[in-house]
């Protein structure tokens, strides 16, 4: 018996369309203006050490270095400050939400989902294609951040960029915020809020403009140690700055932030990472990566989202 083989040549276009979906799938659509927040856990109230907010699974470096007691209670928390933030601009007229997990503990399950704000919309787990962004698209009309941290090299709590020592856009230093701040620019959503040490927000305000709400959640002492407010206080003050930040972002106050095409993106993967890491951002694929030197690579792109889906390529070098 004769088999018959079929085989299916998508048209370009749809094959395109296909890959777009995976690398940016849409959320639902949105009921009402909505807000993505974007979690993570450095900048919470009370935070100073690592322990308190890793679960100790996140790869070889970090096996036994978290504590239980703290990170059940540390994702509580963060789940509370989540629901402030909804509380707080539900209370200024927005109607729908998407949360990001973008905190790497537990490999980015930060949160306990059975106490979130049921109107939210979850993002959560790991790999995902484009990092603390995933899920957010043109559909948000703001985006707010908390539990950031101030950028590596500084005296914030905890402070680090991503996987780097140093990270720059055209030149301009940029911490986690400005990054995705920027991000977000190409789907045209303005960062409104940013919650974290004093370092945090004193950055935010540089990269981002005075309009942005900032929330400042404690007082930076050094890497691992704060003059931090009650854990109440905070949820309280993150509900009520939600409320004035989206209603600049419905009035259009904000603007979204951007920066000059094409980026002329440089970065320095950080000094303490093992030999083998260095290795494997040497050999990845899809991108038009250049060594400049001793874990220094350049990186050129008309699209922010590619470099947000760069990082993701290498945190799962370093959380593997």
């Amino acid at each position: 018996m004769r088999r018959l083989l079929v085989f299916l040549i998508l048209p370009a276009s749809l094959a395109a369309q296909d890959l777009t979906a995976r690398l940016e799938p849409r959320t639902p659509p949105a009921a009402g203006f909505r807000v993505f927040v974007l979690a993570d856990m450095e900048g919470m109230a009370s935070v100073v050490f690592n322990r308190e907010i890793i679960a100790g699974n996140e790869g070889e470096r970090y096996r036994g270095a978290g504590s239980p007691d703290y990170w059940a209670s540390y994702r509580s928390l963060l789940t509370r400050e989540i629901n402030s933030v909804i509380s707080g601009a539900r209370r200024a007229g927005a109607r729908s939400f998407v949360v990001n997990e973008g905190h790497g503990g537990n490999l980015f399950g930060s949160t306990l989902p059975w106490e979130l704000d049921t109107a939210a919309l979850l993002v959560r787990g790991w790999p995902k294609p484009m990092v603390m962004t995933t899920g957010l698209d043109s559909s948000a009309g703001a985006l707010i951040m908390i539990g950031m941290h101030a950028m590596a090299g500084t005296d914030g709590v905890i402070a680090h960029t991503y996987a780097f020592d140093d990270f720059r856009v055209n030149g301009r230093q940029l911490n986690e915020t400005g990054i995705n701040a920027l991000v977000a620019g190409e789907y045209g959503v303005p960062v409104v809020m940013v919650a974290g040490d004093d370092l945090t927000v004193q950055q935010a305000r540089e990269q981002l403009g005075p309009e942005v709400v900032g929330v400042v959640t404690k007082i930076a002492l050094g890497r691992s140690a704060a003059i931090t407010l009650s854990p109440a206080v905070v949820r309280q003050m993150l509900a009520d700055s939600a409320a004035v930040a989206v209603r600049r972002a419905m009035r259009g106050a904000i603007r979204p932030f951007t920066m000059q095409r094409p980026y002329r993106i440089e970065f320095t993967l950080r000094s303490t990472y093992p030999e083998q890491y260095v290795t494997a951002v040497d050999s990845l694929q899809g991108f038009r990566l250049e060594r400049l030197g001793e874990r220094r690579y350049r990186f050129v792109t008309s699209d922010a989202r590619e470099m947000a889906r760069l990082l993701d390529a290498i945190e799962l070098i370093v959380l593997r």
